[in-house]
């Protein structure tokens, strides 16, 4: 090849770097807007919800170019799950034995919401049966997705559907725990430390890192978040390391987050938002309605708070919920185990209750 197509080569590309780090950077500064926008009026899991909401309402309906690498992503959901593993305490394991219990009662309130909530699209909206099943699957929404496909279903309806019951989840959630139950909030972490300094910093580090790779790989529930709390919550139980994450660094990680969530709406028109808008609050005030009905059941059998109960029986995605979680100072080990039985179930579970494939029904919504 010419010398000069060379360098036309070398400078295109370099072009498509500086255009791709000019979309993330707008896509972060938009999420640290709105994340300092919620913090400054006071607003509960502020850089996450914030950061979410302002990435999607720069995306809904806009040409803009608004998304975060899948490497900056992991990283960050690495730093926040190191930092959730230094929450796991010995009344984290004194309170396991409610956890079977508390199992059951989320086997049956999954079951109630999922077929409440489909049974609301498909009878008030008249979706057709498919798409409604896999529009009410709470969280997993790759899987979802994935087992859509392969249906007989709308499945631009199915992903919206989705996404904004979990959009609504993070902002809602929160804001209404504060008003009826209003949680300790997280803790102001301390640089991590231990009794070997920088030795015990680069363990936490490495053992995290090897935690989050191999979710990864294996693709187990939880991804990066939980393979990374895991290996921190081993590393804090056995006393080699204390302390957590320095605050910046949990900002950045609810921040990129946030934006994550957000940028799912790049696109999409203004106009399919608002037909969907409807259909989708309401089968998500159904579901949280019907989850804290058991949350409150849970909390009165188990003595156990009613907001760690409520988040954990929420129909959200397993690394959302998690994290608003911890920024509300909630129980991570035990409602994260829950989202992992409830991704679990539903992989095994959807592809039974999936309706015969038939004729796709036209409809309003």
């Amino acid at each position: 090849m010419p010398r000069d197509g060379v360098r036309a080569g070398a400078g295109g590309r370099l072009a498509g770097r500086l255009k791709d780090a000019r979309v993330v950077a707008t896509t972060l500064a938009l999420g640290a807007a709105g994340g300092a926008l919620f913090d400054w009026i006071g607003m509960p899991a502020a850089w996450l919800a914030g950061a979410m909401v302002a990435v999607a309402a720069g995306a809904i309906g806009t040409r803009v170019p608004l998304r975060v690498p899948e490497w900056m992503r992991e990283v960050a959901y690495t730093l926040v799950g190191l930092s959730m593993g230094a929450g796991i305490t010995p009344d984290t394991l004194r309170v396991m034995r409610t956890w079977p219990l508390s199992m059951i009662l989320l086997v049956v309130s999954i079951a109630v919401t999922v077929m409440a909530s489909a049974a609301y699209l498909e009878r008030v909206h008249r979706w057709d049966r498919a798409t409604a099943r896999y529009s009410a699957i709470p969280g997993a929404l790759a899987g979802v997705l994935a087992m859509a496909a392969k249906a007989n279903v709308d499945l631009p309806r199915v992903a919206l559907a989705q996404s904004l019951r979990l959009f609504i989840l993070v902002v809602a959630m929160p804001w209404i725990l504060r008003l009826i139950a209003p949680p300790p909030g997280m803790s102001a972490p301390t640089v991590v430390a231990s009794p070997e300094g920088a030795f015990g910093v680069l363990l936490l580090l490495v053992a995290s890192g090897a935690g989050a790779w191999l979710f990864h790989r294996f693709r187990l529930p939880g991804d990066v978040l939980l393979g990374a709390m895991l290996a921190s919550a081993l590393l804090h139980a056995t006393g080699l390391v204390q302390g957590a994450a320095p605050t910046p660094v949990l900002i950045a990680g609810f921040l990129i987050a946030g934006s994550v969530i957000g940028a799912r709406f790049r696109g999409v028109p203004a106009a399919v938002l608002r037909r969907s808008v409807g259909p989708a609050v309401g089968s998500v005030v159904i579901a949280l309605v019907l989850a804290a009905g058991f949350a409150w059941a849970g909390s009165r059998w188990l003595d156990m708070p009613f907001g760690t109960l409520w988040i954990a029986y929420a129909p959200g995605g397993l690394e959302a919920m998690t994290i608003v979680a911890y920024a509300l100072g909630l129980d991570v080990a035990f409602i994260g185990a829950h989202h992992v039985v409830r991704f679990l179930g539903i992989g095994v579970a959807a592809p039974l209750w999936e309706p015969k494939k038939r004729a796709p029904v036209a409809v309003e919504s």
